[in-house]
């Protein structure tokens, strides 16, 4: 097998990144799906940082967690590879995936328990770990756009020297559908910090539903990070 198909194939050298990338947001994933059941939280009410009150709760948050970190780590090693460099974007990424060893590091208090500086920590990580994908997703856009041309997917489509990925990933559908993803995880990261960034701060109760807001948000991450590695992945230098 030559090593163009290797590439296309998402085996070769070029790809081993990307290959990262998908077993780190499959094994966060995974571990997040078994939180649901031994994490012995409310997944409507409490926040997933409660898993640490039963050991496997707080074992698979961990690896949760460290598995993202490892998919973000190898995100930035294909935008060094494949995308124009710099900007702000590979401070970003490291920083997120500081922050994310940081929630899996320091856990959080035990619900009823006063917060001493582990949780502060891991408050302040998590905060980050929030906050940043859609910083980082629209970086990963306008550098895809750079180095993929316009927004027509249908004009010079794969072209020798056009400067567009493959399908179109420079432009068209896939950047569209990643700048919608980025600004979607930014409004629900707006909006989760709307309403529990009061109660944190007071330390009283969550709202109701918080638990939900906190994991649609976590599901908009993980499918910010699989789509700017697909579209990275896609674009050809």
């Amino acid at each position: 097998m030559h090593r163009r198909d290797q590439r296309a194939a998402g085996w070769g050298d070029g790809a081993r990144w990307y290959l990262g990338v998908r077993l780190g947001l499959a094994l966060t994933v995974g571990a997040g799906t078994a939180l649901l059941l031994v994490g012995d939280v409310d997944p409507m009410d409490q926040m997933l940082s409660d898993s640490v009150q039963s050991w496997p709760g707080a074992v698979l948050l961990a690896v949760a967690a460290s598995a993202l970190a490892a998919a973000g780590a190898w995100l930035q090693v294909g935008a060094r590879r494949e995308l124009p460099r710099g900007g702000p974007l590979a401070p970003v990424l490291t920083v997120w995936c500081v922050a994310l060893l940081a929630v899996a590091v320091f856990p959080t208090n035990l619900p009823g328990t006063e917060p001493g500086l582990t949780a502060m920590i891991h408050r302040a990580a998590a905060a980050l770990v929030a906050a940043l994908p859609p910083l980082f997703t629209l970086l990963i856009v306008r550098r895809i756009a750079m180095a993929g041309g316009d927004d027509d997917p249908g004009e010079d489509r794969g072209r020798p020297g056009s400067g567009k990925g493959r399908d179109g990933a420079g432009g068209g559908t896939g950047i569209r559908l990643l700048r919608v993803v980025g600004w979607g995880t930014a409004a629900a990261c707006g909006l989760f910090a709307l309403v529990n960034g009061p109660a944190v701060l007071a330390e009283q109760g969550l709202p109701p539903y918080a638990g939900l807001l906190e994991r649609v948000l976590l599901v908009l991450v993980l499918l910010a990070v699989g789509l700017c590695g697909r579209l990275t992945h896609r674009v050809r230098r």
